[in-house]
């Protein structure tokens, strides 16, 4: 990527998202941090490294929202990493447990706002793109607590696959990143020691980090995955196998 090139990472003003919008500002692109909090730390950390970035407060589940973020925007990639998760973190609960109101919000955002975006950044690609969705390996897994979690994960999954097969005409790419555990903001309310079961149960002893996400990220957005659509990438230290 370069200077000329414009990537919209939702979700950005903490943990993967704003890991993902350093990782694609250092490789050249002008950056859209798009998230309802505020993302300015995200823009100002950016342009402290040299990189160019705007912040625009955005609601992935408003579609008037998600219209006008991509309305006059000449783009190149949009990274759907908006996701309702920290919440979940500390409530895990059996299926028959989650309201449909817990349902219709995580759904709401995981996967209505993965299309909503995608929807509406799909006029603003001039000569193609990349779409990167980040669901997750909880999809090959079956991890038990949060159903809606793992739901919304495989229909960002699913999606990403279907819109690969319609868009591939015109020149955009749409692939998946499926992390694992990831150490962020939102996830260390789970605490060391869930942390310590989870590398343990890894093939590779490490933590990942969202900058390791970012890094898949990355190649899926570059020039370097051109060939790549309709794939999904895990990046679980060997945690599941897909």
């Amino acid at each position: 990527m370069n200077a000329e090139n414009t990537a919209v990472v939702t979700g950005a003003a903490t943990g993967i998202g704003r890991a993902i919008a350093e990782r694609l500002a250092a490789d050249g692109a002008h950056v859209v941090v798009a998230d309802i909090a505020d993302g300015s730390e995200t823009v100002a950390r950016i342009e402290e490294a040299g990189g160019s970035a705007e912040f625009r407060e955005a609601d992935v589940t408003d579609e008037d929202a998600m219209r006008s973020l991509f309305a006059r925007l000449d783009l190149d990639v949009l990274v759907n990493n908006a996701a309702y998760y920290a919440p979940l973190v500390t409530d895990k609960k059996r299926f028959d447990e989650i309201s449909a109101e817990e349902w219709d919000t995580v759904l709401a955002v995981n996967a209505k706002g993965t299309f909503l975006a995608s929807k509406h950044a799909l006029d603003a690609f001039d000569d193609g793109g990349s779409i990167v969705n980040i669901s997750s390996s909880v999809v090959t897994m079956g991890v038990p607590g949060f159903l809606h979690y793992v739901a919304s994960k495989g229909a960002v999954l699913a999606m990403t696959r279907a819109m690969a097969a319609e868009v591939g005409d015109i020149g955009v790419r749409v692939n998946a990143v499926m992390p694992g555990f990831t150490w962020s903001e939102a996830s260390q309310q789970a605490g060391d020691e869930y942390l310590e079961d989870y590398v343990d149960n890894q093939d590779l002893d490490r933590v990942v980090e969202p900058e390791d996400i970012a890094g898949v990220v990355s190649f899926l957005a570059g020039p370097d995955s051109g060939v790549m659509t309709g794939q999904a990438i895990n990046a679980d230290p060997g945690l599941s196998y897909y």
